[in-house]
């Protein structure tokens, strides 16, 4: 028996089972540190698990304007630093933002006509 499932770790999909074998069993990406250039002072690094430096920093931006706040993308992107979780060396991310506007559709019902009303046609 195979699953599709979430990592509890990193919250990425993978197989299990027989299918892991087959395609590649899961494993997670490294953990990096990441927090915001202009507040840096102010907050502690943040872990992520990604693959690279770049990634690490979106993935910081995800969760740190699921808040709801969404304040990076109001100031339309930040400046990030990340490092890989026990190393000196870090890098500064540049990360642009933008609201993606969704819309959903739902068909009406037809008004019901009132056999009662005539129009000017129907007299």
């Amino acid at each position: 028996m195979s699953d599709y499932v979430r990592c509890k770790s990193c919250g990425e999909w993978g197989w299990t089972g027989e299918l892991a074998g087959r395609y590649g069993a899961h494993s997670c990406p490294p953990i990096w540190e990441a927090r915001i250039l202009e507040t840096k002072w102010e907050n502690d690094w943040t872990e992520v698990h990604a693959r690279d430096a770049e990634d690490a920093a979106s993935r910081f931006c995800e969760r740190y304007d699921s808040d709801g706040e969404y304040s990076i993308i109001q100031d339309g992107g930040a400046e990030v630093e990340v490092r890989k979780l026990g190393e000196d060396e870090i890098t500064q991310v540049e990360i642009s933002a933008e609201s993606v506007p969704t819309y959903y559709a739902h068909a009406r019902r037809p008004e019901p006509v009132n056999p009662e009303l005539k129009t000017a046609e129907g007299k």
